[in-house]
């Protein structure tokens, strides 16, 4: 179950009807308090999610000023849309 609550957010996302920055938050907290139950439901996919997400959620930037100040690590909506796509259609076979 927590597999599929951590798609359902990705896919939330990737459609337009959940937020960058609150999704950019809220993923990194669900992802760590599913953390043991994923775990124990799909190493693999826990481990893969863990190893993507966190980083490309805490490089999302949504001012402009500040991204254009470090372009080679923060991330705009349009490319964090982009990464997170990448790591859905993996995870998605790994389920």
């Amino acid at each position: 179950m927590s597999a599929q609550e951590l798609l359902s957010m990705m896919k939330l996302f990737l459609d337009g009807n959940y937020p960058a920055e609150a999704f950019s938050f809220d993923f990194e907290d669900r992802l760590f308090e599913l953390s043991d139950q994923l775990k124990n439901e799909n190493f693999e996919l826990y481990d893969f999610l863990n190893d993507m997400m966190p980083e490309i959620c805490a490089n999302f930037e949504p001012y402009e000023a500040e991204r254009r100040s470090r372009p080679d690590i923060y991330l705009s909506e349009e490319q964090m849309r982009k990464k997170v796509a990448e790591v859905y259609e993996k995870a998605l076979k790994l389920v």
